[in-house]
């Protein structure tokens, strides 16, 4: 039984029911009207190029979004509304002859368009994971909800990157996730922050939530910690402070914070330098997310003396309008 953190309106299904393992009907195409789905998957390499997608769906339109970053050059950012083609018993979401699904264990993106041509395979190095049952209900009896799980946590990334017939081959690490809600965000939410961090043989992955007035500002979190192949914990007990903020493009976004999960032992880890990257991306029902990277370091209880450093990914959700 996971504990709770915090029990509004009735089960948030986050973090006060066990945790539900994934099936990839979990994440696959859900096709219900008056939802916003998307799948967010990331890539990074060691020579700082950065790659990140976006497929979402709301009333059966789809909207892809395609980001890639690499030192010294211009970011690449490309994106188009089209019809989609999806499965709904596991994940398979096509647009305009781009892609992304899974076979096996593995997953696949494929992107294609006029200048851009990008192959990636996916090897998960972790087992999927939602916190709880991977859904806040708000609003009476649950009638608006959010459900967040992370079929992807950690994986090796490997593939080519063709732009305009120059093509480079891409290794790295990253990961994917999936959202869905089926109400305009402003309704219920006052914001999000959700975030990853990977050192050599620690992955930590973290999700806050926060409610708006309506909902007294209340955070619903969730934290994963795993080293190497072991997961340790999957718990709401985190607590989140933001010590430094930014802005770019009027959104504000953390420059500094801390996290620290109040497990056995305990985990803190600060994140500093961060830096946004490419313009934010506009969800359908109301929100301005804008994505950073920052350095990291991992301390424990049991070895405060020792600081584990990596790389950490956030993505800041920021409620644009009514």
């Amino acid at each position: 039984m996971r504990e709770s953190t915090f029990s509004f309106w009735q089960d948030t299904e986050f973090n006060v029911l066990p945790s539900k393992p994934l099936t990839p009907t979990d994440y696959s195409y859900h096709a219900s009207t008056g939802e916003e789905e998307c799948w967010l998957w990331e890539a990074g390499s060691p020579d700082g190029c950065y790659l990140n997608v976006s497929f979402c769906v709301c009333n059966n339109e789809g909207k892809a979004r395609l980001m890639v970053a690499r030192p010294g050059r211009d970011v690449i950012v490309q994106e188009y509304t089209a019809h989609i083609k999806a499965s709904t018993d596991h994940l398979d979401i096509q647009m305009a002859g781009s892609r992304i699904y899974q076979e096996g264990n593995d997953f696949y993106l494929e992107w294609r368009s006029e200048e851009l041509r990008v192959d990636l395979v996916y090897k998960p190095l972790l087992p999927p994971w939602q916190p709880g049952q991977g859904r806040i209900n708000y609003g009476e009896k649950g009638d608006k909800y959010l459900v967040w799980s992370v079929p992807i946590p950690r994986a090796n990334i490997s593939g080519k990157i063709i732009h305009k017939e120059h093509e480079e081959s891409f290794y790295g690490e990253g990961m994917g996730e999936y959202l869905r809600y089926n109400f305009p965000l402003s309704q219920a939410l006052g914001g999000a922050l959700k975030g990853r961090f990977y050192s050599d043989s620690y992955t930590l992955l973290w999700a806050d939530f926060w409610g708006n007035l309506l909902y007294s500002g209340k955070h619903v979190r969730a934290f994963y910690f795993a080293h190497d192949k072991d997961v340790l914990a999957s718990t709401g007990n985190l607590e989140v402070q933001v010590l430094e903020q930014t802005t770019k493009d009027n959104l504000t976004y953390p420059a500094e914070l801390s996290l620290e999960a109040d497990i056995t032992p305990l985990v803190r880890l600060d994140i500093e330098k961060t830096k946004a990257v490419g313009p934010p991306r506009l969800t359908v029902m109301g929100g301005s997310a804008i994505l950073c990277i920052g350095e990291g370091k991992l301390t424990t209880a049991t070895a405060p003396e020792k600081r584990a450093s990596g790389r950490a990914f956030m993505e800041t959700l920021i409620i644009t309008r009514d």
